[in-house]
């Protein structure tokens, strides 16, 4: 997620726009990986700060994936 600037650098300094969309679709498919191995919300008190953290992870990636389409002019769901 980091990388946004860079990708937004890389395409605003070759004039090309498929930096964009590759990046999102990377971005989602690494985040799809987490969400599909990783239990995000858990029950256990012990488990407070990681339900937390990655609470945190999630809605960074949803800021950056919204920030990206936004960019390209794309709309995104606001829930799923």
């Amino acid at each position: 997620m980091l990388e946004l600037p860079e990708v937004v650098a890389q395409a605003v300094e070759t004039l090309a726009c498929h930096p964009l969309p590759r990046y999102a679709q990377e971005l989602a498919a690494v985040f799809h990986i987490f969400y599909r191995d990783c239990r995000v919300v858990s029950s256990e008190p012990a488990d407070r700060a990681v339900t937390q953290a990655r609470l945190r992870l999630a809605q960074a990636a949803k800021l950056v994936l919204g920030r990206t389409l936004a960019l390209m002019g794309v709309g995104a769901p606001d829930r799923m």
